[in-house]
Formats: C-alpha cells, structure tokens, sequence
C-alpha cells in the first residue's frame, strides 16, 4: 500500500490521512523533486521530533527514507530549505 503527498503553498503539510492506513507503526519514504531545484525537508512527528531528512537537489530522482519505525500516529513535513523554488512529493510505503 502506498499514499502519496504532494507539497503546496501550505506549510506544513498535515499526513495524519496517510498514516490512518498504516497497519504497523513502520513505513519506507520515498521524496523526489517534481520541478528543478532544490528541497530540504523534515518528518516530523506531533512530538517534534525528527524521524527523517531528505535532501532533495536532482530532478525526479527517488531518495528513499530507509525503513523507519516506531512512528507516531501524526506526522507532518517541515521544509526547511528551497520551499519557493521547489516541488517535491512523498510517497509512505506502509510494512506489514
């Protein structure tokens, strides 16, 4: 199972949506700049805490978060870098 996000003129974006799915607390993301430019991006848990980093500064090159764990049930990303020059999305692969 997959969900996607795709950032817009809102930050930060809200993923609780996605994460309703998820049957384990364990997910693989996968970030890849839609538009040329560059693209610092957090996950952030609502306990703000960092769960992971991509880097984004290839177009529509796939960066894969690795699998991550122990998640919380309401993430959210935080651009911290190159929100006006870039697109990006996120896809939330769930693991059973």
């Amino acid at each position: 199972m997959a969900n996607f996000i795709e950032n817009s003129s809102r930050a930060p974006e809200l993923l609780e949506s996605s994460f309703k799915t998820l049957i384990t607390p364990a997910a693989n993301f996968i970030a890849k700049l839609t538009t040329p430019g560059t693209a610092v991006v957090e996950l952030l848990g609502d306990d703000e805490v960092v769960y992971g980093t991509f880097s984004l500064d290839t177009f529509n090159e796939e960066v894969e978060s690795g699998l991550l764990t122990a998640l919380p049930s309401k993430m959210k990303f935080n651009v911290t870098s190159g929100a006006s020059s870039a697109r990006f999305t996120i896809t939330v692969v769930s693991k059973a």
